[in-house]
């Protein structure tokens, strides 16, 4: 499916919907609340192209509304311009109420469709949310998901990368959003129980001086009634975890050069030396090295496709956080099933390693509007809320040149995004394993910033009434 067209064609529509959403928050008494709703109805049913009917079918509807659609756009789009007013807009209104009500009807007779899965399609607006990796400064996300759930906003499917994949876990869980795993887990963890140096092999991943072991740390939290690892299968709301598969060309040393670069820097308990600040730097140079051969880099995207849902959450959530040269993580454990699943993987996938998922997509939008567009939400009238806890800061003299390597991938996926949101306030990436009192500072703090951003997502996402 060419998302990419898709996405050209409906920007138009879900911008000048924006439009309305905004006029109507800024002057909530200029006209009547129903008018702003059939307007936004209006633009709504013109940007249809695929609607699942009550028996589970995909209906195509794309050609038979473009010249409807044509229309709407062009009698409304001069309309909502940066002078709009929604009283200059809506009186305008009532001929394109007209013709969408007539289109409407002709759909229904002489489509395979039912009403009530019509209406849907063109009145619920599901909220899709990705966070994107970044470190310790990802500890935000918490506080965004607190603000989501108070305002009683439930993702329909969520995306992550690195960080963001680790804090998504604990959201996909479960539908109704429960806080104490994630505090319970913040209490728990300590750096030592996270990261350790012993010597170990590798298989599937990319060795590294600090060893990531999810599984010891939280690996409780994430198990089924009857007690076996959560896979993408059993969780409540869909989650995509972006990691990168490397090809035989990616990789420019041997891989006892990547399991000893940092040696130097960390020192016994896994604390920072002297001067590591520096070395860790470094690690930027390796990054550099591998995205220079991008087409020996490929997204592998964990809970995409029928062939990785019954992948264990924390082994992609690990290996979409695994830095080459920083951070190992590996399936070496006896797990027949998981270790079948890679193997194949990296069959189809022609790779021999899998890493950091940032390298190919720090802030995966375009993989979750493309799993809404195959079906997997059954609706595709979808709100993008985009979370970005990496955004460039040139102050900062060790990552603002990795936040720069990363942001060709994220400006690519900024497209298909309806909001995006930068935390502003965050704790550093280098605070892997933050202290309780830390984790609630950093998610007080991006709650504080959401805070003026939840009246547009709640309007965005409210079910208008059927034409």
């Amino acid at each position: 499916m060419d998302v990419d067209r898709l996405r050209s064609f409906r920007a138009p529509f879900e911008d000048m919907e924006a439009a309305v959403v905004r006029l109507s928050l800024a002057r909530p008494n200029e006209v009547h609340r129903s008018r702003v709703d059939a307007l936004r109805y209006v633009l709504s049913f013109a940007r249809l192209q695929l609607i699942r009917n009550r028996d589970g079918a995909d209906v195509d509807v794309a050609d038979a509304l473009a010249a409807h659609a044509g229309h709407v756009r062009q009698e409304l789009l001069p309309l909502l311009d940066e002078d709009a007013t929604l009283a200059r807009t809506t009186q305008h209104l009532a001929p394109l109420i007209h013709t969408t009500r007539e289109w409407r009807r002709r759909l229904l007779e002489h489509f395979p469709l039912d009403e009530t899965s019509l209406d849907a399609e063109v009145c619920e607006r599901p909220l899709v949310v990705t966070c994107g990796g970044g470190g310790g400064a990802g500890y935000g996300y918490a506080g965004a998901w607190q603000s989501l759930q108070r305002a009683g906003l439930q993702p329909a499917l969520i995306s992550g990368t690195s960080m963001g994949a680790l804090i998504a876990l604990f959201r996909a869980r479960r539908k109704v959003f429960d806080t104490a795993p994630m505090y319970l887990a913040a209490q728990r963890l300590t750096f030592p129980s996270v990261f350790r140096t012993l010597q170990t092999d590798s298989r599937y991943g990319v060795p590294a001086t600090l060893r990531l072991y999810l599984r010891a740390a939280i690996g409780s939290l994430f198990h089924t009634p009857e007690g076996a690892p959560l896979t993408f299968r059993d969780l409540e709301i869909p989650l995509l975890v972006v990691a990168t598969g490397l090809g035989v060309d990616a990789l420019k040393h041997d891989l006892d050069f990547y399991e000893h670069f940092l040696d130097d820097a960390i020192g016994q308990g896994t604390q920072l030396r002297a001067r590591g600040a520096q070395k860790l730097a470094q690690v930027g140079t390796i990054l550099r090295e591998l995205v220079s051969t991008p087409d020996a880099l490929q997204e592998v995207v964990f809970g995409g496709d029928e062939s990785t849902m019954d992948a264990d959450i924390l082994d992609a959530a690990g290996f979409s956080s695994s830095i080459p040269g920083l951070i190992h993580y590996d399936v070496l454990r006896d797990d027949k099933r998981m270790k079948t699943l890679l193997d194949g993987l990296y069959a189809r996938n022609g790779i021999t390693r899998l890493v950091e998922g940032g390298l190919v997509n720090n802030l995966p939008v375009k993989p979750a509007y493309e799993a809404v567009w195959s079906g997997r939400i059954q609706r595709r009238n979808a709100y993008y809320l985009a979370l970005d806890c990496f955004k460039p800061r040139a102050r900062s003299a060790i990552f603002f040149p990795i936040q720069q390597l990363v942001r060709p991938n994220v400006q690519r996926n900024l497209t298909f995004a309806n909001l995006y949101f930068p935390l502003d306030r965050t704790l550093s990436p280098l605070n892997l394993v933050p202290g309780y009192e830390d984790v609630v500072r950093a998610q007080d703090w991006t709650a504080a910033e959401m805070e003026p951003l939840m009246p547009t997502i709640v309007e965005s996402c409210r079910t208008l009434p059927a034409l």
